[in-house]
Parts: C-alpha cells; sequence; structure tokens
C-alpha cells in the first residue's frame, strides 16, 4: 500500500494514463474489472480501479454471523459469472434457491416454483456482499496485477471528457493526481455526484416506501426455500443464507410505508420479531434472532444518459429499482457484461474503445433490459402494494394461473431466474499470475 501510483508499473511502462478507469471498486465495478480482464490481457489493455474506501473496507469482517447484506443471484447471472470462469470460485460461499414460494397475506391462494420443475439445479443463488467483494478482489489480485491498478481512498472530484481521452482529477491521502484514460466508467453507485456533475441527471419516483433489511435467525433449516409474501403494509422477502457455526440463517428484505422508518429504527428487537413473524408466518419455521438493520428510503431513478463520448455509466449509477423481485444487482450485472462485451467487439474491429458509436449500442441493449426488469418490478410492486378489493383480486387470479397453468408458470419462472436474457460474449478471465498470488494484495495498491 505504500508505492506511489507513478511507481506502479503497466507492464514494462510507468504512466498515468490508462485504456479504462472504472470509478468505484464495489461489486459492480469489480465484476466490470474481471469482465474486462479477458479482453484487457489478450488486447493489451491497462485499467485503473478507483474507489474512495480503504481497500480492507472490502474484506470480511469480524461482524456477527446475522450481520452484512445478501444479494440474490439469478441463475442467468451465475450463468454469466460461469462463462468468465469465476463463479467457481464463489460457488462455496453461495446459499441455492431450490423452491420460491408467492403469497398474499389473508388469501387462499399461492404459487410455488420449484428448481426441480425446471429440472434446474437451483432457481437462483444467495450470496452475502463481503464474501463476493472478497472473491471479485482477490481474482483481481491473482489474475489481473500486471494490467489493473486498485487505487483507493480516492475521491474523484471531475470529469472532463471535452479531449480526445476523457481525464479525472481526484484527491488520495491529501494530494491531487491526473489521470487520462479512453473509457471512464461510473460506477460510483445511486447518489453518483459525478453523474450530476456532467449534467447527465435521472428521472426520480419517489415510492413514498422505505425498505428493512436484515438478517434472520431460524430454528430449523430452511432447504433452500425463499419466500415472498405480500401483506397489506407492503411486500416481504425472506432469501435463504448458508448456515454459520450451527445457525440457521435468512436474509429479510420487508417495504413499509416511509411514515414508520424511525419506528422500524428503533423498535426493539423482539417486538420487531414478532411483526415479521405474524406477517411471513411459519414457512421457515419460527424466527429465533435479528442481526443489525438498515431502513433506507426507496425509489426509483433512471438514469436519462447513460453514455458520452469517453463515459458510461452502470450499476446503481445508471438505475436504482424497487427490491421487490431482488432484480437490482442482477441487472447491473448484466449491464457490465454489455459493456465489457461492447469492448470487445471495439478492440476486434480496432476502433476506439470510448467511441459513442460503440457505446450507444451498450446503451441501445441496456435500456432494453432495464425497460423490462423495471417496468415489470413497478408494475408489481403497485399490484401487489395496494389494499384495494379489486387488486386483490387480481393477484389471486394471478397466483392461481400461474400455479394451474404449466406454461404461465415456466415463462414467469424463467424470467425470474434471468434465463429470458441472452449471455453477452466476453473473454473468459486470464490465468492466475503465479507472482501475484505469492504475495499479498496490499503490494498490488
Amino acid at each position: 500500500m505504500a508505492e506511489d501510483l507513478d511507481e506502479r508499473p503497466i507492464g514494462t511502462q510507468f504512466s498515468k494514463s490508462y485504456d479504462i478507469v472504472i470509478v468505484g471498486g464495489g461489486l459492480v465495478g469489480a465484476s466490470l474489472c474481471l469482465a474486462l480482464a479477458g479482453t484487457a490481457k489478450a488486447y493489451g489493455l491497462s485499467i485503473a480501479l478507483l474507489d474512495v474506501a480503504p481497500i480492507g473496507a472490502t474484506t470480511p469482517t469480524a461482524a456477527g454471523v446475522l450481520d452484512g447484506r445478501a444479494t440474490a443471484l439469478a441463475l442467468g447471472s451465475r450463468n454469466l459469472l460461469h462463462s468468465i470462469h469465476l463463479w467457481q470460485h464463489l460457488r462455496g460461499h453461495a446459499q441455492a434457491i431450490n423452491t420460491i414460494q408467492v403469497s398474499d397475506q389473508g388469501q387462499p391462494w399461492k404459487s410455488d416454483m420449484k428448481a426441480s420443475e425446471m429440472q434446474r439445479e437451483a432457481l437462483g443463488y444467495v450470496l452475502q456482499n463481503q464474501a463476493m467483494g472478497q472473491v471479485f478482489l482477490e481474482q483481481i489480485n491473482q489474475r489481473c496485477s500486471d494490467f489493473v491498478h486498485l487505487i483507493d481512498q480516492a475521491e474523484v472530484t471531475a470529469i472532463d471528457n471535452s479531449r480526445q481521452n476523457s481525464q479525472l482529477q481526484y484527491k488520495r491521502l491529501g494530494e491531487c493526481g491526473t489521470l487520462t484514460a479512453q473509457l471512464v466508467v461510473m460506477a460510483d453507485g445511486g447518489r453518483s455526484h459525478l453523474r450530476h456533475q456532467l449534467g447527465m441527471f435521472d428521472q426520480i419516483q419517489n415510492y413514498d416506501q422505505v425498505a428493512l433489511v436484515a438478517n434472520l435467525e431460524l430454528d430449523r433449516h430452511h432447504f433452500g426455500l425463499a419466500c415472498e409474501r405480500f401483506t397489506s403494509s407492503g411486500p416481504l422477502a425472506l432469501l435463504p443464507l448458508p448456515s454459520v457455526e450451527d445457525k440457521h440463517r435468512a436474509a429479510l428484505v420487508w417495504t413499509q410505508p416511509i411514515a414508520r422508518q424511525a419506528e422500524l429504527e428503533q423498535m426493539h428487537d423482539d417486538q420487531l420479531l414478532e411483526e415479521i413473524q405474524q406477517n411471513v408466518g411459519y414457512p421457515m419455521g419460527k424466527l429465533r434472532a435479528i442481526g443489525d438493520r438498515q431502513v433506507y428510503p426507496l425509489s426509483l431513478s433512471v438514469a436519462a444518459e447513460q453514455a458520452r463520448q469517453g463515459l458510461a455509466v452502470v450499476g446503481n449509477a445508471a438505475h436504482t429499482l424497487h427490491p421487490i423481485a431482488g432484480q437490482g444487482f442482477n441487472l447491473a450485472l448484466r449491464g457490465s457484461f454489455a459493456l465489457a462485451e461492447s469492448v470487445l467487439k471495439a478492440c476486434k474491429q480496432g476502433t476506439p474503445i470510448g467511441d459513442l458509436t460503440n457505446l450507444n449500442q451498450f446503451v441501445d441493449i441496456s435500456r432494453r433490459d432495464q425497460g423490462r426488469v423495471i417496468g415489470t418490478s413497478d408494475k408489481v410492486m403497485k399490484l401487489f402494494s395496494s389494499k384495494k378489493l379489486h387488486y386483490s383480486v387480481l393477484r389471486q387470479l394471478g397466483l392461481l394461473t400461474m400455479q394451474q397453468v404449466p406454461m404461465v408458470k415456466t415463462l414467469f419462472t424463467r424470467a425470474a431466474m434471468g434465463l429470458d436474457v441472452p449471455l453477452a460474449e466476453v473473454l473468459v478471465m486470464p490465468p492466475v499470475n503465479n507472482f501475484a498470488s505469492e504475495n499479498s494484495c496490499e503490494t498490488n495498491l
């Protein structure tokens, strides 16, 4: 960690000029880096991955077994990660979803989607974010150290794309620096100040709802069951987590009216567990304990511009959506791979990777995907959050149709699994760099 940027070589060169700079070293930025890795190795591209946090913030902590956010990976996302040989390093941290049970509180009909009915090993997987981030970081260090620089504690203050190569200003450890790149990718989250600074504004719809996110301890094993329960006050999802220290766990995402935010933040654990149990019932048994909780407002936002000459926007910087279907990271991952595919295409054709014509093709693919997923999530949220009688009737008809009409159920399940979107074509990650694997992460930073 003691090395300055000037002291870190790209191959045999010393430079502050890169082919690609990724702003944001979270799950989206890191996965984009790995999706680009095979192309970067094959075509001699250099990549800088910047993040405002210290690199240690991405590694597992000594937090309790009930702490730490989790992400649901659709089977299609698993297939994307498998296509670059990354999934094999994540599999040991993943809990398979074998069954998804969808129900409407107080109503008789429910629908069960089963992996066995789809002749698949799983409908999807659940991984804790810290474990995913650690695997991504390890793979970057072990496979990409000769062409990727990880620059932590770096706050990007400005981006200028008016020149042939984009220029990026940043502050790190009290000092200012400048980088240039053919392509700058903003993966700096839903409150991207850089995007707003550039006048790349978004369209926002507030839901007047909050999400309560926490991990729960169960009194029995869940056997890979995921539950989506629609209640009068908002949808509630329970996702299976791997057991740790003989404790059976599930991840909770519960949508409630925004007026309850302070109440939910301050409510005693026992009282909160009792209310959650009353709303979800006992499909996973009795809820025994709850970990640290987060309560945050929900909104739908889509960036009006997602590319300019030498600039691209991915992840939550491009879109945020309601967590009702657990599709946020899956959509972001497909967007990252679509961008990696466009970079590979540019390299094959010998065109600049930051060329707007090439980037607009990435945007077209991403926007079609976003429109489909966001539109569906928004409509489902409104349908299943309404207390009106005719909406309740529609919900029950929908669940009954799904359960009784195999073709409808299959189509719905394939969409939930992310199998209705073709896989992006990218190159597999390069092999492990033996020299890098013998050194700690700090020597590459």
